[in-house]
């Protein structure tokens, strides 16, 4: 390889390095994506919150009522947690797809999932410590 091409990927990497902050931070900005991944230097910015609640409902097909996931088997329990813990990092990001698949597994019955994640987070606008909630609403198929 000559100097050249040594300079060349050198400048090409310092550009990348440089660039890359601005991109992380309109990822927490459009995705809400935690500033605390992503090798971004945002985790200077805002404390790390451990806190992540979750509730979900399923529809049944045949009444259209809303049910509560409640005492979920040991496989949904699994996929749940680590649905909560990409949420954790990834926010609006993360797929919820496997821990729906697990609910329609145990709940065959049911046609929807509706998911609910709290989590707290700083306001940019007030400083406060806000709680915020990520709201989906899953086809079951």
């Amino acid at each position: 390889m000559t100097i050249r091409r040594k300079a060349r990927l050198v400048h090409a990497a310092l550009a990348v390095l440089a660039a890359w902050p601005i991109v992380h931070i309109g990822l927490v900005w459009r995705y809400d994506v935690s500033p605390w991944k992503l090798a971004g230097w945002g985790m200077y910015t805002t404390p790390r919150f451990d806190m992540v609640g979750m509730e979900a409902y399923g529809r049944d097909a045949a009444t259209g009522a809303w049910q509560r996931v409640t005492a979920p088997s040991p496989a949904v329990n699994a996929t749940a947690n680590a649905f909560l813990e990409r949420h954790r990092w990834l926010r609006r990001l993360a797929s919820a797809d496997a821990f729906a698949a697990a609910v329609k597994v145990a709940h065959p019955e049911w046609d929807a999932l509706r998911v609910r994640v709290a989590y707290p987070r700083i306001d940019l606008n007030t400083g406060m410590v806000v709680l915020t909630h990520d709201d989906r609403e899953l086809a079951l198929r």
